[in-house]
């Protein structure tokens, strides 16, 4: 049952990004999602809790390009940016402080995600000019769900 609701799930995903792909450039869409649960909307359930271990994504923010991520504690912890462009990720390796953000931007004409190696996190899959901001708590490994040869690491110091 749960691996049906998951590729119902990972359909819907998908099937959103290709809609919204088109409509990324004349909408400004941010997309909030809680580290442990995320709603979802249909007719017959306005909001209902979805398992953070059957869905995509997990923690952080989703932007396009003309967004910006206002926060008064996000003021106070540095954002580092992660480009993902030619199907890699760059920089592959980057190193923060603890309470610092990581910002995933693709740049690449492509969809592509960062998961971590363990799924303790993880992005939803970004179109051009989209962005997915979250704050690591632990050195970790990472990978494109999509493009299993796109690797990084973020270490946390």
């Amino acid at each position: 049952m749960l691996s049906k609701l998951y590729r119902s799930r990972v359909a819907l995903i998908a099937i959103g990004s290709l809609l919204s792909a088109g409509s990324c450039h004349s909408e400004n869409k941010e997309v909030a999602v809680q580290a442990n649960t995320q709603t979802t909307s249909d007719s017959t359930n306005a909001s209902s809790p979805i398992d953070s271990s059957s869905a995509l994504p997990v923690g952080g923010v989703v932007t396009t390009e003309n967004e910006k991520v206002s926060d008064a504690v996000a003021s106070k912890a540095e954002t580092h940016v992660v480009t993902i462009n030619n199907m890699k990720f760059n920089p592959a390796t980057i190193t923060v402080k603890k309470g610092d953000k990581v910002k995933f931007s693709n740049d690449d004409i492509v969809q592509h995600n960062a998961t971590e190696k363990g799924n303790s996190w993880a992005s939803p899959l970004l179109a051009n000019g989209q962005s997915w901001t979250f704050t690591p708590e632990k050195t970790s490994d990472y990978y494109c769900t999509v493009h299993v040869v796109m690797k990084g690491k973020i270490i946390v110091e």
